[in-house]
């Protein structure tokens, strides 16, 4: 939301009033406006001064505002003209000498200035590095409340970026490091071209974190208007720095198993967005995920169905973005070894189902892929030739724009099918009627509800891309199905107790 700063002065003795439901820290802003103004040599206004932030139904918090309002009353005594700053956005917090301090969120504020027309924007230089890559934005830095007066008579020019100026982040694990895990490799090659939530279940030190962080050198990079939506929320956070000023890859976000409901939703008064906005268009990774609260990780439901999340406060509701990608490692029992084979495991069945219990039959629902992790043998990790991550990535990227495209025909408005509901599913995709028979059979069982058979179709969609078929075919549908067999010994009824045995 544009606030409007209007100052008006009447004779009389001189004070100092904010109106407009300002907070407290922007009624503080009159103290440090009235001291930088008489710290850098100028005059404030006789008489009585009221600053208006409009619009008043609205609650205004931050330190952002000083700027604004400091140039109000430099136009009300005449040190600039009034119409120097028409449509401009002015932001910047005040020190007491006068110098200009960097605001937390600047990038949010400039993208949303854009996007209601305006293009020059005064901000702190400390944060000019935030919003060069923003195309078509002119920048006016200032770095002490006397520049003003420099802008207003036009004796600085503005400066402009643009995305193309900054090069995306590297480093990343990549995927062609890790021998052995031929299948775990190829779900998470399905997973990442198609947006699909992946669920790792294996002993420990098997390689479920490894293989969850080398996703990140086989995603495809975010498009423009994603670069803009995830670095909005970096910015509002304050994660933004000079080493990363834009979020050019898709975010990686690992939480601590201690993580509360807030942390991962988002809260707080203001409200702060959490983890999984944080995670927006990228991956949200729940490592030891059974060491999380059920109830924590139940909070994502409503997040992983909509893409966004709603925060509720008195007096307002936030909407915040949650367009993420699930992927959780656990633990299948309390020693690890179920997996492994029953002569490793020493875990009874009652042992067994406490840990399994962990994670809800809502959530498994809405996990696309679960797949079984287990340690590699020697021979295999001797033998092991792995491909290239950049080769893999080409096929994710190839397969991503085929999605698109398909999509689009059809008019719909989302990029994946991981996406699509069950009639939208029917329009895109198309199916042999062998693959139809298998994915009915597959159904009954495992005992799939209603989401998870949409989940299934999308998956094998996604497979049939890769293996480059126009139509979903029967052995694509029975690959998708061996991704959720496992559910059926380890969470489907007497499953513990079958294991245990």
């Amino acid at each position: 939301m544009l606030t409007s700063v209007e100052t008006f002065i009447t004779p009389g003795i001189r004070e100092f009033s904010i109106i407009g439901l300002a907070g407290a820290s922007v009624k503080e802003s009159k103290n440090r406006v009235c001291a930088a103004i008489k710290n850098s040599g100028l005059e404030l206004p006789k008489g009585r001064i009221t600053v208006n932030l409009a619009p008043s139904d609205v609650r205004k918090e931050g330190t952002g505002f000083d700027i604004a309002i400091a140039a109000g009353l430099m136009s009300a005594s005449g040190i600039i003209e009034a119409e120097t700053f028409n449509n401009f956005v002015l932001i910047g917090e005040l020190s007491l000498d006068g110098m200009v301090k960097n605001v937390a969120g600047i990038f949010s504020m400039c993208v949303f200035a854009q996007k209601n027309g305006i293009s020059d924007v005064v901000i702190p230089e400390g944060n000019v590095n935030e919003v060069l890559c923003l195309d078509g934005l002119r920048i006016w830095p200032v770095k002490r409340l006397d520049d003003l007066t420099a802008i207003s008579k036009r004796e600085k020019t503005p400066l402009s970026g643009s995305l193309s100026d900054f090069c995306a982040q590297d480093g990343f694990l990549s995927v062609a490091e890790i021998k052995g895990h031929k299948t775990a490799k190829r779900a998470i090659e399905i997973a990442a071209a198609g947006k699909h939530n992946l669920l790792m279940l294996g002993a420990v030190g098997s390689g479920k974190t490894m293989l969850a962080h080398s996703i990140r050198s086989i995603m495809p990079p975010l498009e423009k208007q994603d670069v803009y939506d995830v670095t909005s929320v970096y910015s509002l956070c304050g994660l933004l720095n000079e080493e990363q000023p834009v979020i050019r890859e898709p975010p990686f976000r690992e939480v601590h198993t201690g993580v509360t409901k807030t942390a991962l939703i988002g809260g707080g008064r203001p409200v702060v967005p959490g983890e999984i906005s944080l995670s927006h268009r990228g991956v949200l990774f729940l490592d030891e995920a059974t060491e999380i609260e059920r109830a924590v990780i139940d909070s994502l439901r409503q997040p992983m169905d909509l893409g966004e999340v709603t925060v509720s406060r008195v007096g307002h509701i936030e909407k915040l973005p949650s367009d993420f990608m699930l992927i959780c490692a656990m633990n299948p029992c309390r020693c690890g070894n179920l997996l492994e084979g029953p002569e490793k495991c020493t875990c009874t069945p009652k042992m067994i189902n406490h840990t399994l219990e962990k994670i809800s039959k809502p959530i498994l629902d809405r996990i696309d892929i679960h797949i079984p992790v287990k340690t590699p043998g020697y021979a295999e990790i001797k033998s092991d030739a792995p491909e290239p991550a950049e080769t893999i990535r080409k096929r994710v990227c190839a397969v991503r724009g085929l999605q698109q495209e398909k999509i689009a025909l059809k008019g719909l408005k989302h990029h994946t099918y991981s996406r699509l509901g069950s009639e939208e599913l029917n329009t895109v995709l198309e199916f042999e009627r062998g693959s139809e028979g298998l994915l009915m059979r597959s159904a009954e069982y495992l005992s799939l509800s209603i989401r998870a058979y949409n989940k299934l179709k999308a998956l094998a969609g996604t497979i049939a891309d890769l293996n480059g078929h126009a139509k979903v075919t029967e052995g694509d549908m029975a690959e998708a199905v061996q991704y959720r067999m496992i559910d059926r010994r380890l969470f489907g009824e007497g499953g513990a107790a079958e294991n245990a045995a």
